[in-house]
């Protein structure tokens, strides 16, 4: 076990070590890693490797007194062994409920946005989790049933960046033996124990079957992972050559992409990257031979087709919209445009992209909502009544000279909704929006 803990560590921490922040929740295979690196960096080529260790627990708030109980467990072992501790409480339910995103995605979002924070603010060199055999077997089954092809069949990486997992070739049964064999105290997540969750479903009804067929399951997928991380990498290298020869000043030649009859092919891989569904592949590639002018939408970015390429924009300027947020929604009949004046719902079909925002200027002109002529931003803001000293802080969200939004005022009459709009980019003024404040 310790060898293979090792090996792993040798190779995936490859160079000298600032340090390594452990993210520990209390269980078994966090406090088996835990331990295994305690015991390395005893040793003098452990401590070269690895460098100074602190243990990282983020306490979901999901299990009431069990979660600050497992915190506090934590938190002792790690003044025990003398390592610094730091810890993050969040309210999980809450943040999935406003981001509209299961509970699972809530709490690996949060941990690991935490984990970058951590990072930058010690310095250290690499995140460790302690994801095992089994955890990348469930996650290859969930991924298939799921439909997120050879990328998601390869399982979870052994490191992503700054994030490494040692335990990844281990299963999870050498684990619990090792703790048991080490005196080695854990504390039991009953969540994990129920079928409520579709990972948990996977553990308990699925696996044990799988097992029963052939044993060492989990290992055996773990190597079928590596073959097929392997091919994915060959795909990689073939898309990012195959990219380089369709490029365009704009974006990718039509041409270019169907010549060697695996276009819809390369339609996936080159425009998933940029946000895009698999589910408008088919529509984006069945709309190659047609007539230009097709727009499609990914929540960052807007693809054209415009006679022989496909043009790539992005919804905004390439560095973002300061104090602005948006997203991209397709119209209805009982959507309701809100009257907030911080709200800008525009026809996504109309926009001149991409978009920036920049303060007003002398001789900008727009037609303002409800109206057929131009009229200047100048007069706009006099009309208004907006204070002759706060107009230098009124900024547009404009395509070079055209005007689409006065932020916070009045949008442009040419990108308003309308019964033909199919779909509608919506921006939002944040608190710190460069807006007249008593318009928002």
């Amino acid at each position: 076990m310790e060898r293979a803990f090792h090996n792993a560590v040798r190779i995936l921490l490859d160079r000298p070590g600032k340090g390594v922040l452990m993210a520990v929740s209390g269980g078994v295979d966090s406090m088996v890693m835990a331990h295994l690196f305690v015991r390395f960096v005893s040793t003098r080529e452990g401590c070269d490797v690895c460098g100074p260790l602190a243990l990282a627990h983020m306490n979901f708030s999901l299990r009431a007194a069990a979660s600050d109980s497992d915190q506090d467990f934590v938190k002792k072992w790690s003044e025990q062994q003398g390592i610094p501790f730091f810890t993050k409480t969040v309210d999980t339910n809450r943040f999935a409920a406003e981001e509209g995103i299961s509970v699972e995605m809530a709490a690996r979002r949060l941990r690991y946005e935490w984990f970058e924070e951590l990072l930058a603010q010690t310095g250290f060199s690499y995140i460790a989790v302690a994801h095992n055999a089994n955890d990348r077997a469930e996650t290859m089954l969930l991924n298939m049933v799921r439909g997120t092809g050879l990328r998601g069949l390869c399982g979870i990486p052994s490191r992503n960046d700054k994030v490494v997992r040692p335990l990844l070739d281990i299963p999870r049964d050498a684990i619990e033996h090792f703790a048991s064999a080490n005196n080695i105290s854990f504390h039991v997540d009953e969540t994990n124990l129920q079928t409520d969750y579709a990972r948990n479903k996977i553990r308990h009804l699925v696996m044990p079957v799988l097992e029963e067929i052939t044993p060492n399951v989990a290992m055996r997928m773990g190597r079928n992972a590596g073959n097929l991380i392997m091919t994915q990498r060959l795909l990689d290298s073939l898309a990012c050559e195959k990219k380089r020869q369709i490029a365009t000043e704009n974006g990718f030649s039509i041409a270019g992409l169907l010549e060697d009859g695996h276009g819809l092919y390369w339609l996936h891989t080159l425009l998933q990257p940029y946000g895009f569904r698999s589910g408008q592949m088919d529509e984006i590639f069945g709309s190659l031979g047609g007539q230009s002018g097709k727009r499609f939408f990914s929540d960052q970015y807007a693809l054209f087709k415009d006679r022989d390429q496909l043009i790539l924009r992005p919804l905004a300027g390439v560095s973002g919209i300061p104090g602005l947020e948006w997203d991209v929604m397709e119209n209805s009949a009982g959507l309701v445009i809100p009257a907030d004046l911080s709200v800008a719902c525009l026809d996504a079909d109309t926009l001149p992209f991409p978009l920036e925002v920049r303060p007003w200027e002398p001789g900008d002109r727009m037609i303002p909502l409800g109206m057929k002529g131009y009229k200047k931003v100048s007069d706009l803001l006099t009309d208004l009544k907006i204070p002759l000293c706060d107009k230098p802080g009124v900024h547009v969200l404009c395509s070079g000279k055209e005007i689409v939004w006065v932020i916070g005022l009045r949008i442009d009459n040419r990108f308003r909704i309308t019964p033909s709009t199919k779909m509608i980019i919506r921006y939002r003024c944040k608190e710190s929006s460069p807006v007249h404040p008593d318009f928002l």
